[in-house]
């Protein structure tokens, strides 16, 4: 599976809405697996912490293992806020969902319909990249802009976290458009799969545009005020700062700068608690919500086994139709899996950031997972 970095043994198990949910449940099953994982994920090779939480049957549970900065045992908690990568783009699929619904655009639309001046080399022998091309990422479009941050990560060092924030600084939305207007396209649209935050950032664009407000005065609007996810945003208030995670990138030692977000951020700017990631959870497996429905019909599929809702990966298997997304900088990554059949969802936060981390957050997902279907 593709994916992008744009992409203590103290157990500590906090349960909502109320402290008996546990007792309900045969033999605390869901407290015992996030328990058993967590340990065992701490003991992998640069790992200092994680975040484990799960969604099932309308409770959540949260559970925090290790220390945020080596050496000081300060255990993560509820309270912890996480740069969350790019399962914000979710959050975009969710706001272009509802756009859609809100009839503010469609999904064939030419993305120049929202551009201001003239933008030729968006489109390939005449058929133009639409919104439904920057959902699924078949756009053409390259994995950044400025293209050089994508070349930061041909070469994993340990100056990449730093080398990452030189160009987040000297970039702005108005560079981001100029380069965007030197783009080639060089294929069909929509026939090819080929992951592109510069997609992403683009959508967000589209969305201030159709709405004439800010992303984050709609996230504000939407994900803090109707549904109650109060640590979710892209900018942070002082007290809110002072709770955000700075992570570690590989084998350094210190800790990675957050990410600057100069451009919309809705490839990959959105910071989370792991609470709010839980009512997201919830929020993705309400069947009565329309923009749930419509953020979840699959957009593109290949011959394979790929398929791709509004930024979501759909696969299905023994588990049914299942909905994930990884997000990663270069201090924190995650994992964000929804199960509709067994109506639960499993977020994994680690504060270490590296090649490997992936996979060890995807086959520690798995192993939760044989285990809670039988809860």
């Amino acid at each position: 599976m593709k994916y992008t970095f744009f992409t203590s043994l103290l157990f500590s198990i906090a349960l909502i809405p109320n402290l008996f949910s546990q007792e309900v449940d045969a033999n605390n099953l869901i407290p015992k697996v996030i328990q058993d994982k967590g340990q065992q994920f701490l003991k992998n090779k640069n790992i200092t912490s994680v975040s484990i939480g799960v969604f099932k049957d309308g409770q959540y549970y949260t559970g925090h293992f290790g220390e945020l900065e080596k050496g000081k045992g300060n255990l993560p908690n509820d309270e912890t806020i996480y740069e969350v990568g790019s399962v914000t783009k979710t959050i975009t699929g969710y706001l272009v969902a509802k756009a859609v619904l809100d009839q503010k655009l469609k999904l064939e639309d030419d993305v120049r319909m929202y551009l201001k001046g003239n933008y030729p080399n968006l489109e390939y022998n005449g058929k133009p990249l639409t919104i439904q091309h920057l959902l699924t990422h078949t756009s053409g479009l390259p994995m950044f802009l400025p293209k050089e941050m994508g070349e930061v990560f041909q070469n994993l060092n340990e100056s990449v976290p730093s080398t990452y924030q030189a160009l987040e600084e000297s970039y702005d939305k108005a560079m981001f458009l100029k380069d965007l207007n030197q783009v080639s396209i060089t294929e069909e649209p929509g026939m090819t799969y080929s992951y592109s935050n510069t997609g992403a950032e683009l959508m967000g664009h589209i969305l201030e545009t159709v709405y004439n407000k800010s992303v984050d005065v709609l996230l504000k609007e939407l994900f803090t005020e109707e549904y109650n996810m109060l640590d979710t945003g892209i900018k942070l208030n002082p007290e809110q700062q002072e709770r955000l995670v700075r992570g570690y990138w590989m084998k350094n030692e210190t800790r990675s700068p957050n990410q600057l977000n100069p451009l919309w951020a809705t490839g990959g700017g959105m910071r989370m608690t792991l609470i709010d990631l839980m009512q997201y959870i919830e929020l993705q497996l309400d069947n009565n919500n329309p923009v749930v429905t419509e953020s979840h019909r699959v957009l593109y599929k290949d011959d394979r086994t790929l398929r791709v809702s509004y930024f979501w990966r759909v696969w299905k298997d023994k588990y049914g139709t299942s909905f994930n997304h990884h997000g990663g900088t270069t201090g924190t990554q995650n994992w964000l899996f929804i199960f509709p059949k067994y109506g639960m969802g499993i977020s994994i936060i680690t504060n270490q950031s590296g090649p490997k981390t992936p996979n060890l957050l995807s086959k520690t997902v798995q192993k939760m997972l044989k285990e809670l279907v039988k809860a």
